[in-house]
């Protein structure tokens, strides 16, 4: 299961996980393919990947939610899975 965030009830810290960013992405770029001869992205699928190239540069399997701009937030809300679903 890719989990984006935990219950935001929850005492423990709402967390981004790498599984969670690639599923948003791969949903973003379905629905919003690139376009053009230049292969433009969309804006928000060029916000998630961003944040899954420094991700993957630090080497980490997740991120706090707190550590998120609010444009990387905005985009993941509109494209993650809702919490407890798979991708």
């Amino acid at each position: 299961m890719t989990t984006l965030l935990t219950d935001p009830a929850s005492p423990l810290p709402r967390v981004l996980t790498i599984g969670a960013l690639e599923a948003a992405i791969n949903r973003a770029r379905a629905a919003q393919p690139a376009t053009g001869a230049e292969a433009v992205l969309s804006r928000e699928v060029s916000v998630l990947a961003k944040l899954y190239g420094r991700m993957i540069w630090d080497r980490e399997l997740q991120r706090p939610w707190e550590t998120l701009t609010d444009t990387e937030q905005v985009a993941l809300q509109l494209w993650a899975a809702p919490v407890g679903r798979q991708a």
